[in-house]
């Protein structure tokens, strides 16, 4: 089990694509967070949501961000 706080904090382009590769090779399971969007789109299977006093699934990182994005309209 990995568990990584913003791993790509402070990386350049070539060590993310490196770290992604790394992650996605790992066989065993990786928790994960981080703000680089890239970086989750690519290496996350699953997104889960914290905040307000809970924990969800998001049916996809798309799907999460698309939401975020109509909440910043609305």
């Amino acid at each position: 089990m990995l568990i990584l706080d913003e791993p790509t904090n402070n990386l350049d382009l070539e060590s993310v694509e490196a770290l992604g590769k790394a992650v996605k090779d790992f066989p065993g399971g990786v928790v994960l967070v981080s703000h680089d969007q890239t970086f989750v789109s690519e290496v996350a299977k699953e997104v889960w949501v914290v905040g307000e006093g809970q924990v969800k699934k998001a049916a996809s990182f798309e799907a999460y961000r698309k939401q975020v994005i109509k909440a910043f309209k609305d």
